[in-house]
């Protein structure tokens, strides 16, 4: 019984390795045939896409997909990023100017609309004029108003007119 038991068990892992793909490749590599795997194409990455942010000495501190990002506040020499992961909203503070993330980032919807402000247009749902400028409200119902300057607003109204 014993070893009826054994042969059978042999022969199926026989079987088995007869079937595997490891067997087929070696084979193919036998008759000297070319054996061609196909590996999985991983999805591209637009340079366009992604945002890189580099602190002031030029090193790469943080990196984000334009979608999940919803505007840039600055404060003296340091920006606060805030961006969406996993659906909760988020904020990444770094050593940075405002000038330096749009010198390093050539996007058209990365806007300046305030000294302190740059926000991402994808994410803007309205804009609202006011005595000192205007407000934009974002997609996101929790993230605050952003102020929109004298001096910004014909960059902001001039980008609303190029997507209408």
């Amino acid at each position: 019984m014993k070893q009826l038991f054994s042969s059978i068990l042999a022969y199926f892992y026989f079987w088995n390795f007869k079937n595997s793909p490891y067997s087929k490749k070696r084979k193919k590599a036998i008759k000297g045939e070319k054996y061609i795997t196909r590996k999985k194409k991983k999805p591209s990455v637009k340079k366009s896409d992604l945002i890189v942010f580099k602190d002031d000495k030029g090193v790469v501190c943080f990196s984000i997909h334009m979608e999940a990002l919803f505007y840039i506040e600055s404060d003296t020499n340091y920006i606060t990023i805030f961006y969406s992961n996993l659906g909760k909203l988020e904020k990444y503070l770094m050593r940075s100017s405002l000038k330096m993330v749009l010198e390093q980032n050539a996007n058209d919807n990365l806007i300046r609309c305030h000294r302190s402000y740059i926000v991402n247009f994808e994410k803007v749902k309205l804009y609202k004029k006011d005595k000192e400028g205007g407000i934009i409200e974002l997609s996101n119902d929790s993230l605050p108003s952003i102020p929109v300057s004298k001096s910004h607003i014909e960059n902001v109204l001039r980008k609303f007119q190029f997507q209408t």
